[in-house]
């Protein structure tokens, strides 16, 4: 009775190893369809232009410049004021 349990066991056993097997590669192909869905989903990215941080630069260089010459105005301005000169 011991023997026929036992082979019995042994046979169930290699019937889930095998079930696991299956499983297994069932999984993996499932894993790799997911992988492949998303990333068709997923958006190409954008090509990034330097048009924006040219503008950005031009900007910020006009206003330092114009901040310049409001200063250099403003300092003559006061020169002027503190020793006038005859023209």
């Amino acid at each position: 009775m011991a023997k026929r349990l036992s082979k019995k066991v042994a046979k169930l056993e290699q019937q889930a190893d095998e079930l696991r097997k299956r499983a297994e590669k069932r999984g993996h192909e499932l894993q790799s369809r997911a992988a492949e869905r998303i990333e068709r989903l997923q958006p190409e990215p954008e090509r990034r232009s330097r048009k924006g941080l040219v503008a950005f630069l031009l900007a910020a260089a006009a206003a330092v410049g114009f901040v310049a010459k409001r200063k250099r105005d403003q300092e003559l301005d006061e020169s002027l004021w503190e020793d006038p000169k005859s023209l």
